[in-house]
């Protein structure tokens, strides 16, 4: 075991930084001066494929599903929704 290895098992280690993988783009609005974002994530055969929308940039909502075809439904009616003012 190498000595970084032994520091970051010491309680006063601090936990690495996750970085944020960009999705595959979907769609881009913008609403009322607002902009909103999809974004598709695949998480491997287990977990499947994760829609993700965003309100300038930040995380709004996600929903995982085992078929592409599903989140990208999901993450359309999502949108639909946005510019109709239902969401």
């Amino acid at each position: 075991m190498s000595d970084n290895d032994k520091d970051a098992l010491l309680w006063t280690a601090r936990p690495l930084v996750r970085q944020r993988r960009p999705g595959e783009p979907l769609w881009t609005i913008r609403v009322n001066h607002v902009t909103y974002s999809a974004e598709l994530m695949f998480h491997g055969e287990s977990y499947g494929w994760e829609a993700q929308i965003f309100r300038e940039t930040e995380f709004t909502m996600g929903r995982r599903f085992i078929l592409r075809e599903k989140a990208i439904g999901w993450a359309e009616a999502e949108k639909q929704a946005i510019e109709e003012g239902d969401a």
